[in-house]
Formats: C-alpha cells, structure tokens, sequence
C-alpha cells in the first residue's frame, strides 16, 4: 500500500487495491480521541458489498499517516440507529 492515496475521498471515490474495488462512503471525523487531526475512511468493496475502514491523521510536516503505521483496513459493519424525539 506503499502508493495507495489512503487519505480520503468523495462521493464517486473508487480506488483498487490489490484487484478488488473500493468505493468511498464516509470520512468520520475522530480528532476527540487524538491530539490532533484525524478521521476514519469507510470504503466499501464492491465484489461484496462489505464494509472496511481505516484511520489516519495528519502529523505535521511529516504528512498523512495511517494510525499507529497499521498498513490495513478493519472489517466494519454498516449499523442503523434510530432516534427518537418528542416535542
């Protein structure tokens, strides 16, 4: 993943990786949990419909890094939650 533009997307983001494709869902803002600016990419791969997600952050003048140096993505499952309000 040496070449792999793993610090974000937009709506229409597709990447490949090692033969599969990955298409962007979501960039989740995680900066509460670090001293810094950080996020979590949500892909999702199209041979299976499965989730996948990895954090990275900006350290600086050294550049974008994925969190602690993990090379990976982590399965992830797409969760639904309903809120409910009254008024």
């Amino acid at each position: 993943m040496e070449d792999f533009d793993f610090t974000g997307g937009y709506e229409g983001t597709t990447w490949e990786l090692r033969g599969e494709v990955y298409k962007y869902v979501t960039k989740i803002r995680t900066d509460q949990y670090s001293d810094g600016p950080s996020w979590d990419i949500v892909v999702q791969r199209e041979s299976d419909d499965k989730y996948f997600k990895w954090n990275c952050w900006d350290s600086g003048m050294h550049g974008y890094k994925m969190e602690s140096g993990k090379n990976y993505m982590e399965e992830v499952l797409k969760k639904t939650i309903a809120h409910v309000t009254y008024e």
